[in-house]
């Protein structure tokens, strides 16, 4: 069986939504600075995601039915083109895998897809670039960088150790006439598997087959998402300063937000909790909120506490009270 490793830009949109529909509130790391900014930008963009969607994700542990996947293209294909292959599947066969996916019965919220397949793919297919643009868009150079540096490692391994090597780095395992992943899935009679790497593939992998089954895709999570814990580029982000906000222009959203909470003493891991942010990147705040004197830190029995210092305080006082106001000089 042939090997080859593709990205695919509807798989990764795929994985950012399952990732929101697993955690209705606070998102694992690396992911919870990225989908906060991703949650505040969706809503004021006004995009929802479809509740049938969202249904499939958590009914189906993570994972979706095949319909909704294309084996992606030999050069990795633009969005339009994977939209345009969904738009091609066949009615009769969203019915037959939602049947077999539920085969105690369709539930209520996947109903609508279920009634008229056509309508609702065609809504799907222009949610999709509006949820990329909104959530996805911002980190786009990160996700690229992230999925291109591991198709090439892959890619070494494959030429130099062989298709198992690959497998066997992803999870898979090659059978005879075909793979399969433990605990997940397995296919035989397929000529060439197609690896898909997700920056966004936590939880179980996506898996889809061609038309005529002699092709098949499943995803993996490469490893570089901690590129997520940053922020995206300021021309770009989703979470840029609102306009009017002092502080956050001042000091950017993610500090100022520590600055904000430092209102009552707190530590570390709260505040990267009420945040949304890593550790990491709360520590390196509080850091130099220390040495600019705006922070003092305070040891209370086995916890470090961080709270505002008298000029933090003075500084919050002046900047946020008349938010949206210019400065009275």
């Amino acid at each position: 069986m042939a090997l080859r490793i593709a990205s695919s830009r509807l798989w990764e949109i795929y994985g950012s939504i399952g990732l929101l529909a697993a955690h209705r509130g606070l998102v694992p790391w690396p992911y919870a600075h990225w989908a906060k900014a991703a949650r505040r930008s969706l809503s004021r963009s006004d995009v929802t995601i479809p509740g049938w969607l969202v249904h499939l994700f958590r009914t189906g542990g993570g994972s979706l039915p095949p319909f909704l996947l294309a084996v992606p293209a030999e050069d990795g294909p633009d969005l339009s083109e994977e939209l345009a292959a969904l738009a091609a599947v066949c009615p009769s066969r969203v019915r037959a895998e939602l049947e077999q996916r539920f085969p105690q019965g369709v539930p209520a919220e996947v109903r609508p897809l279920y009634a008229d397949p056509v309508a609702r793919v065609a809504e799907l297919r222009a949610f999709l670039p509006r949820y990329w643009q909104a959530a996805l868009a911002p980190y786009a150079a990160a996700l690229r960088a992230a999925t291109e540096e591991d198709v090439l490692r892959r890619a070494r391994t494959l030429a130099t150790e062989g298709p198992e090597a690959v497998l066997d780095a992803v999870g898979g395992i090659a059978v005879p006439g075909g793979v399969a992943v433990p605990g997940v899935m397995a296919v035989s009679g397929v000529s060439r598997l197609v690896l898909v790497p997700l920056l966004f593939g936590r939880g179980a992998p996506f898996f889809t087959s061609a038309p005529d089954g002699s092709e098949a895709a499943l995803s993996y999570p490469v490893d570089g998402s901690a590129v997520l814990v940053g922020e995206a580029p300021a021309e770009r982000r989703a979470d840029a300063p609102v306009r009017g906000d002092r502080l956050e222009i001042l000091l950017g959203r993610s500090r100022a937000g520590v600055v904000r909470a430092l209102v009552t003493p707190t530590t570390t891991s709260d505040l990267a909790t009420a945040l949304g942010l890593a550790p990491s990147t709360v520590s390196q705040h509080l850091t130099a909120l220390v040495a600019a004197g705006v922070v003092r830190r305070r040891r209370a029995g086995v916890r470090v506490l961080y709270e505002l210092d008298r000029p933090g305080a003075v500084l919050l006082r002046h900047l946020d009270h008349t938010r949206g106001t210019p400065a009275v000089l």
